[in-house]
């Protein structure tokens, strides 16, 4: 199978107004439904005890983090991303608009989750970014399967998309994962479980106790 590329992004460079991006923000709505990655990540989080900080990488417009907040009414949950703080936010949820890298909200009760943006990272960055959480609790992520089964799946999206979400969708499963890959590129002696998703690769790692 093809080897993991990591390329730019439409949809990152456009300014949030551009009528370009506010569709192709919705498409991604509509495939992160289909996916049902968000789902699966709260499904997850309900199987770990004493759960008390959650912390969303790359959290886009909120919309995982606001169902987490509502899942999860006493946990703490942050935020990150380099965007702005979604206006219909609610306060109850923190927003470090920084590079995840950056932050300093990763410790020991900290579980991590993220939705579709694992992938954006390269190969250095994912090792840094094990470095940076290796104490926190775990992490549960949902990223695209580099397989080329996805990229039919989204090849059938095509007549139903703008040319921005086309391009980037196909981007992002070149970036994607195969099974086993993500363990040896974060490079966390934690254990891993991985299962498939439609078009999508589901991981979690704990800490070994």
């Amino acid at each position: 199978m093809f080897h993991r590329i990591v390329k730019p992004e439409i949809l990152d460079s456009l300014n949030a107004s551009d009528p370009a991006a506010i569709r192709s923000r919705k498409d991604l709505r509509k495939i992160n439904w289909f996916m049902r990655g968000e789902n699966w990540i709260i499904n997850q989080l309900e199987q770990i005890k004493n759960l008390t900080k959650i912390v969303e990488l790359g959290a886009g417009e909120g919309h995982l983090a606001s169902k987490i907040k509502t899942a999860f009414p006493n946990a703490e949950v942050t935020a990150i991303d380099l965007l702005d703080r979604p206006k219909k936010l609610s306060k109850k949820i923190q927003w470090q608009k920084q590079d995840i890298m950056q932050s300093d909200t990763y410790d020991e009760e900290t579980v991590i989750v993220a939705n579709l943006f694992i992938h954006h990272l390269s190969e250095e960055q994912l090792y840094q970014l094990g470095n940076k959480i290796s104490k926190c609790r775990a992490i549960i992520m949902a990223e695209p399967h580099r397989y080329w089964f996805s990229k039919l799946l989204g090849y059938t999206l095509f007549p139903f998309i703008n040319h921005v979400t086309r391009h980037d969708m196909i981007v992002s499963i070149e970036a994607g994962f195969r099974f086993g890959e993500l363990a040896g590129l974060i490079d966390i002696d934690w254990h891993w479980d991985e299962r498939a998703g439609l078009g999508g690769i589901r991981s979690i790692a704990t800490q070994i106790k």
